[in-house]
């Protein structure tokens, strides 16, 4: 069952921001433009530079804490199965469809809007490089990123302030967990608990979403382990090199899940069936797998190789 749980303080609110937008037009792109780094590509993107480039440790923490705690926002998501404002309320307008691929009242596809997605990845993303860096500016600019992005999410009319608030608590507290466990726990040990605890959605989520970020974890802790026993990889300051190894990694990755895609139809794919969903974390597992663990094998050959 769908819900529509709202306040009328939420409503007002966002429909004060798009007279605003109304009023001054740039500020729709504007809005447009920022919600975009809160994007889970942006968290993929951020990851991927900092363990195929900058600093392999730090990527694989930024993303062991950051992957948790997309996984619970996409299972609350399923629990409480809230539908976005703008399906609800006719003076609310979608400025930007979260999936243009599809109906923009199918909130199956859309996802649900409580809480945001992209509030509970900037947030995950902060707080793992500030339990890292420990740097003050890092964390005054980052909030302030967190908090335009979150509002974004409610002027563009897609989300609730309620879902941005709790998406920005529920994309520390996971980190915060996570980084205490580190501390307690063997890699092995750790990475177990993370996958079992993160597959508990199989048993009720309906959403496309929880699926693809549940491969990714699979196949993120599955690359790392192999990449540690078999590759060991070094990382590169060489900003060429960085720029071919980063936009190499992305390829590898969608060429892996395309081809994963022709044995079936689109229609099987995008049916909302057991099958469909488990070969979406499959696809998804063996494409992110490739990429972190397989892909850096190139950077042996020459192919991949600059003088630093």
């Amino acid at each position: 069952m769908e819900l529509t749980f709202q306040f009328e303080w939420e409503v007002r609110l966002i429909e004060a921001l798009q007279s605003l937008i109304r009023t001054v037009p740039l500020l729709e792109e504007i809005f447009s433009l920022i919600t975009i780094f809160g994007e889970p590509v942006m968290a993929v993107v951020v990851v991927g530079l900092l363990y195929w480039c900058i600093d392999k440790k730090t990527g694989v923490r930024v993303g062991i804490c950051t992957l948790p705690a997309m996984t619970t926002n996409c299972m609350i998501k399923n629990i409480f199965r809230r539908i976005r404002p703008y399906a609800v309320n006719e003076s609310i307008r979608c400025i930007r469809v979260p999936e243009p691929r599809y109906d923009v009242n199918d909130m199956i596809r859309q996802g649900y809007s409580f809480p945001s997605g992209h509030a509970t990845v900037s947030s995950a993303l902060l707080t793992s490089f500030y339990l890292i860096k420990k740097n003050r500016k890092l964390l005054t600019y980052g909030s302030v990123l967190v908090v335009l992005i979150s509002l974004s999410r409610v002027a563009l009319g897609v989300h609730y302030p309620t879902d941005v608030l709790t998406g920005i608590i529920l994309g520390a507290v996971p980190v915060l967990i996570v980084n205490t466990l580190m501390d307690k726990l063997n890699k092995k040990q750790l990475y177990l608990i993370l996958v079992l605890y993160s597959c508990i959605g199989v048993f009720f989520c309906k959403s496309d979403d929880y699926y693809s970020v549940l491969g990714l974890l699979i196949g993120f802790v599955c690359g790392d382990l192999f990449d540690e026993r078999y590759v060991n990889f070094e990382n590169t300051r060489n900003i060429t090199r960085m720029l071919i190894r980063t936009l190499a990694g992305g390829l590898f990755f969608l060429c892996i899940t395309t081809l994963l895609k022709l044995p079936f139809s689109k229609e099987v794919l995008n049916a909302q069936t057991q099958f469909a969903y488990l070969y979406r974390v499959f696809r998804y597992g063996v494409g992110t797998f490739g990429a972190i663990g397989l892909y850096p094998i190139l950077f042996r050959y020459n192919i991949l190789k600059f003088k630093e």
